[in-house]
């Protein structure tokens, strides 16, 4: 079997249930329960720097396919499924968050807040989730590409003019067909992608 599922597998389940005797009283055993991943944690942060940079870092926007914790692949570079019996920790967009927080805690320059902090800032950084899956772009039985996109606005934080703005595409070919290397594929094609923002940050025209 695929490591993805068909979405018409429910509507089978439910005809399946429909069609037992109204008479039948026991219940079918309970579904498997989900192998529940998450991002690799950051290491300890370091210590900052007096004139680091600190910006807000907003939840990312995404489509409506992308506000779910469903590990999502596509079969052809077009459709989008849910891997079967695996999901994220969080949402997606709450998740990439937080690692972005997490991810410039790890540099002298840079200090990521979220607006729930209550902290004060001069800027603010809204990213928007274009791709987060993992593409079988050579075959159903080969490992899959994993592949994010994110486009980063920078801006100041009182009036939301624009500073300026950076666009990042990464892949991460998996070692294999399965979901925990489809899950390691997505964690490093995602640490890439943000390690070029933070990278970018770092040069942008701000002030700490």
């Amino acid at each position: 079997m695929t490591p993805f599922k068909s979405f018409l597998k429910p509507l089978g389940y439910a005809l399946a249930a429909l069609s037992l005797s109204a008479c039948v009283s026991v219940l079918p055993d309970p579904a498997p329960a989900d192998t529940i991943y998450r991002l690799s944690p950051s290491a300890a942060g370091v210590p900052q720097s007096p004139s680091a940079k600190v910006v807000r870092i907003d939840r990312p926007s995404v489509s409506a396919i992308f506000e779910t914790r469903s590990i999502l692949v596509s079969p052809d570079g077009r459709r989008l499924l849910a891997a079967e019996g695996a999901k994220w920790t969080e949402i997606i967009p709450v998740m990439v968050q937080g690692s972005f927080v997490d991810l410039m805690g790890q540099r002298a320059g840079l200090v990521g807040v979220i607006p729930s902090s209550g902290a004060r800032t001069d800027t603010r950084v809204h990213i928007t989730i274009k791709r987060f899956e993992a593409e079988f772009d050579q075959g159903e039985d080969n490992p899959p590409l994993a592949t994010v996109h994110y486009s980063m606005t920078l801006s100041q934080a009182s009036n939301r003019n624009l500073i300026d703005s950076y666009d990042v595409y990464k892949t991460v070919r998996a070692d294999e067909a399965r979901i925990s290397s489809i899950v390691a594929a997505m964690d490093a094609a995602n640490k890439g992608a943000l390690g070029e923002l933070a990278d970018w940050l770092e040069r942008s025209p701000i002030s700490g």
